[in-house]
């Protein structure tokens, strides 16, 4: 009889915040019947996720996020038909986050944005988040190419 060897989690295991960055690509061409106001334009989508990895070091978090990214990818039907697909396209960043449990409030991921001291607020926030200014725009990408977001009652 085998005995069973359960790997042991050392004390020295730390959690990282691994930042990764997905690609959205559609193709085929929609049902033409299902195009609606909300069908968008063709501009390509990005996705920065951020994952939390337990590891050893920074380069085994590196390995680890690397892998669990690609496990992610997702490929589906929008709602147009269209086949979507969310591929892997980089590590970004991976973070030591220090901490020995994660709870509530626990920061995740953080980056600093140093701009010349006459630029306003206002335009930070459009530059690093345009998401935030272009909510009509986004919202179409979203639909397209979010696989749960048929909310349509003619739907099949």
């Amino acid at each position: 009889m085998k005995k069973r060897v359960r790997k042991k989690i050392s004390r020295d295991w730390r959690w990282y915040g691994v930042k990764v960055l997905y690609e959205c690509i559609i193709s085929g061409e929609p049902k033409p019947e299902t195009i609606d106001e909300n069908f968008p334009s063709d501009d390509k989508m990005f996705e920065e996720s951020i994952l939390l990895i337990k590891a050893h070091s920074i380069e085994m978090a590196n390995i680890l996020g690397e892998q669990e990214a690609k496990k992610q990818q997702d490929d589906y039907l929008n709602p147009y038909g269209e086949k979507v697909e969310w591929k892997f396209v980089e590590l970004i960043h991976c973070v030591d986050l220090s901490v020995k449990k994660i709870q509530i409030g626990t920061e995740v991921y953080a980056r600093f944005l140093i701009v010349p001291p006459d630029i306003p607020t206002e335009e930070v926030i459009s530059h690093y988040y345009p998401e935030t200014v272009v909510e009509e725009l986004i919202d179409k990408n979203f639909t397209q190419r979010n696989k749960d977001c048929d909310t349509r009652t003619d739907a099949t």
